[in-house]
């Protein structure tokens, strides 16, 4: 082989391998939920990502975020960025309550369900405010860990190992009622334009107390904009009743220790409600006129584009990728969900005396 064609087969061989600049074709969705162009020079975008299979991508890092302006690639030494916290432009509330009025707080499985709280706390509170709240019989729920609190989850187990009940006649109804007009204090408390809410309740049986009649509680269940989520398993547990709750989802099992099957289900779902989501804000280059910015979002074998125009008019130096955005409308248009999980489903599916 001559020295010519050896370096034509290299020149080729690159050509392949290289990236091209603006081509798209990824399978990636990647939605614009919220945009922000703001002076000395900053350009912000709140985004989406979910692969083919309508998965949320969690995890990405600034390395995977690629910057064309007016199709042309701008590097990271021209154009200094930074993801920024979602917290910024969305904020999301889990209250937690926990029945132990009943069976189980008698029972050696108590300390496995401590442990299980524990585990929503973690990773839920990994991207949500977490409270956590204790039912019995009586007229108010005990809280064990508020919105914004900082307590390590350790605690938090060791609080529920301890609880003992004041009154055995489980005010579920009670409870749910009150836990929706918490969340709702918490959502009109919030500054942010984009803003959700879940109640996840646990009970091993189900109201004794009658504080709430049914009809009270599912007009405040229609009226809630929050996402209820129910785990039921106990020997008395009724499907109707749980299901008449759990409108978001539910788990229903007459296995007093499925419990742990059921926490497992909602915790994962609801540690992946802001998976996927991400700000990402850099410095233009630009100083003057209209431009397009195309943000790629590459992933091993697979990409996704978005698209943002913006005036450059006064823009200068001095610009901070650090800088807050302001998300003034976000996009109304909610982002393609995840798959619901099986806890949404309704059922314990491996339970023979559920069917």
């Amino acid at each position: 082989m001559t020295q010519i064609t050896r370096k034509l087969g290299i020149a080729v061989l690159l050509a392949v391998a290289a990236p091209v600049a603006g081509c798209g074709g990824g399978t990636l969705k990647v939605t614009k939920l919220g945009a922000s162009s703001q002076r000395p020079a900053n350009i912000a975008l709140y985004l989406s990502v979910f692969d083919k299979m309508g998965q949320p991508v969690g995890g990405l890092a600034l390395a995977n975020f690629r910057v064309y302006e007016d199709k042309k690639l701008v590097s990271e030494g021209k154009a200094k960025r930074a993801l920024l916290d979602t917290g910024i432009a969305s904020s999301r509330y889990a209250l937690l309550l926990i029945d132990l009025s009943g069976p189980m707080v008698d029972s050696e499985d108590l300390p496995e369900l401590a442990k299980a709280v524990g585990a929503f706390v973690d990773q839920v509170g990994a991207s949500q405010s977490v409270a956590v709240d204790v039912f019995d019989g009586g007229d108010e729920v005990a809280p064990l860990f508020g919105f914004g609190a900082n307590m390590p989850s350790a605690k938090v187990v060791d609080a529920v190992r301890k609880f003992r009940p004041r009154n055995r006649n489980t005010n579920l109804n009670g409870a749910v009622y009150q836990g929706l007009r918490a969340l709702k204090e918490q959502l009109d408390q919030a500054s942010t334009d984009e803003k959700g809410a879940e109640l996840v309740v646990f009970t091993d049986r189900g109201d004794l107390s009658h504080s709430v009649n049914a009809a009270v509680l599912e007009q405040a269940l229609k009226d809630s904009p929050a996402d209820v989520y129910v785990i039921g398993a106990g020997e008395k547990v009724s499907r109707p009743e749980i299901a008449a709750i759990g409108h978001s989802g539910i788990f229903v099992s007459n296995d007093p220790k499925a419990f742990k099957k059921g926490f497992e289900q909602v915790t994962a779902k609801l540690a992946k409600v802001s998976d996927g989501r991400y700000i990402f804000s850099y410095c233009t280059p630009k100083r003057k006129g209209d431009h397009e910015l195309q943000l790629e979002v590459a992933v091993p074998g697979d990409t996704g584009r978005v698209s943002y125009k913006f005036d450059a008019d006064s823009f200068k130096a001095g610009c901070s990728p650090k800088k807050r955005p302001s998300f003034s409308a976000l996009n109304k248009a909610k982002a393609p969900p995840p798959p619901p999980a099986e806890a949404a489903g309704g059922d314990d599916k491996g339970d023979d005396k559920d069917q």
